[in-house]
């Protein structure tokens, strides 16, 4: 009981740390843990390994959950494009460090694995805390997640049975391969008789944990690891509605085993010395800066604009809470040693760590700004009695449509140079730049504007607009939260509180004006 006690409190500090930081709490977790393994407190392996083994079980089937192929939808394709390019160029450069750095051929096999796939867990709260969940990239970073999880739960069974020979191989794949096939009877047999049953809360959770014992078992007898049955009983019941119902359920026993679960995993680890530190740096660059530029490459071969790219790379720029299972079982078998397990725990820290900074909106527009293709020229001239657009992504196409009907000249601004280029395609006259920018609107003809209409995602970052123009033109700002509604008053601005509406408040403007408006026409 003392040993639990402890990996409870240094749970408890570390979720205090990540909610006074507004970083994800692993990390943390993490480094309480390898804290805890140098000061030997808890000195029983057997039960950090016991702990490990239950916590994993129940934190990869509430993550399963999340990850649907309905969700997806049509960018699957885009996804699997993505997924793989990504998964298979950082498995070579995490090969090619591992040799570099004298690894023999079974630590490189499984670093390489580990450096591989992105977190499920990071990616998804990310994308949820910023209400991204449903736009084009959010849905393909989510498909891509569910690959690489699935290819990890393929690859490691086959990895662990390799000294056993090819006959141990066909075993395990036969047996995860028998798991799959599980997966679609319970999504097309289980989950809609459990729908139809209207069980009380009590029974809905027994019937979940019902389902995860199930494959667990099944696992057992198939001689395929525990860890791949839990991970594939939540994808089995990961279809709306009944995902939600899991999650309700069973997230107060996830919040108490990944808390669990990563502090042991620290704990399980070998102190690190200067060198294993930096060879864990050398696998964390090769993660963000290769990451990054492969998503953003083949997303935009797979159709995304841009900055939706680049935003993808980003939230992908992290090694997996399955990156940690595969040291974790590698160690338990004695196929990798402690000091192997610690570069996995040491590049999933760091890499974590990164991710909600390399996302931030600041690091964002920077880099979008410099994005190689497609410079934008300078304007002949400042335009004027103009409809000055801020942002053209859908939501503006309802009024480019309505300015190409009337004698209004529509001037857009954005920062993603794809859609900069599609749009000039179609005769639009563009200003590539941050909306934010005060020169880039200048260029723009803010000043001379009839209306601007911003579509931008961060409202606040128009407060120069607003204090040079607001008393003269007027500015219609879409607004998700009361707060930036308010903010957007106070400086002389319109707030339109919903994704769709700015589009819809220009044309009750247009009409308005348009009837009487003579001096657009003699302007023309």
């Amino acid at each position: 009981m003392t040993e639990l006690a402890i990996l409870l409190g240094l749970a408890a500090v570390g979720f205090g740390l990540a909610r006074w930081t507004h970083v994800p709490a692993i990390p943390f977790l993490l480094v309480g843990g390898l804290a805890l393994s140098a000061s030997g407190a808890v000195g029983d392996p057997e039960f950090v390994e016991n702990v490990l083994f239950l916590s994993v079980s129940v934190l990869l089937f509430v993550a399963g959950t999340d990850l649907s192929l309905e969700r997806v939808g049509p960018f699957a394709g885009g996804a699997v494009k993505i997924g793989l390019v990504q998964f298979v160029g950082l498995a070579g450069a995490g090969l090619g460090i591992a040799y570099g750095l004298d690894y023999g051929p079974t630590d490189a096999l499984y670093l390489a694995l580990a450096l591989a796939a992105s977190s499920t867990i990071v990616g998804v709260r990310l994308l949820q805390r910023r209400q991204q969940m449903f736009e084009p990239f959010g849905r393909t970073v989510l498909g891509v997640l569910l690959l690489q999880d699935i290819l990890v739960v393929l690859l490691l069974p086959l990895l662990i049975q390799l000294p056993g020979g090819p006959l141990a191989i066909f075993g395990s794949l036969g047996g995860t391969a028998l798991l799959l096939v599980g997966v679609g009877i319970v999504m097309k047999g289980v989950v809609p008789l459990l729908l139809e049953s209207e069980l009380d809360a009590e029974t809905q959770l027994l019937a979940v944990l019902g389902v995860l014992f199930g494959f667990m078992g099944a696992a057992w007898w198939l001689h395929v690891p525990l860890f791949a049955a839990a991970f594939l009983a939540g994808v089995s019941l990961s279809g709306f509605p009944f995902s939600g119902i899991v999650h309700g359920e069973m997230q107060p026993l996830y919040d108490f085993f990944s808390a669990l679960f990563f502090v042991a995993l620290g704990g399980a680890a070998a102190l690190p010395d200067l060198a294993l530190l930096g060879h864990a740096a050398l696998f964390t660059g090769a993660v963000l800066i290769i990451t990054p530029l492969l998503v953003t490459v083949v997303g935009e071969w797979a159709g995304l604009v841009a900055r939706p790219a680049l935003e993808s790379g980003l939230l992908l720029s992290q090694t997996s809470e399955l990156s940690l299972v595969v040291g974790l079982q590698a160690l338990v078998v004695g196929q990798i040693g402690g000091e192997v397990f610690s570069v996995i725990v040491l590049t999933t820290v760091f890499t974590m760590i990164a991710t909600p900074i390399l996302t931030s909106e600041v690091v964002v527009r920077e880099l979008v700004r410099w994005h190689p293709s497609r410079r934008s020229g300078a304007l002949p001239e400042v335009p004027s009695n103009h409809v000055l657009l801020l942002g053209g992504g859908q939501s503006v196409r309802p009024v480019l449509r309505l300015l190409r009907e009337s004698d209004y000249e529509a001037v857009v601004v954005d920062e993603d140079p794809a859609v900069v280029e599609r749009l000039r395609a179609r005769g639009v006259t563009c200003v590539r730049g941050d909306g934010g920018d005060l020169s880039v609107l200048l260029e723009a003809g803010a000043a001379q504007a009839q209306v601007i209409v911003s579509t931008l995602r961060d409202p606040s970052s128009l407060g120069p607009l607003l204090d040079y123009v607001s008393d003269r033109v007027p500015v219609l700002v879409r607004v998700f939260e009361d707060a930036e509604a308010e903010w957007v008053t106070a400086r002389g601005g319109t707030p339109i509180p919903f994704a769709h509406a700015a589009a819809d408040a220009f044309m009750d403007w247009f009409e308005q004006q348009a009837p009487t408006d003579s001096a657009v026409g003699d302007a023309k």
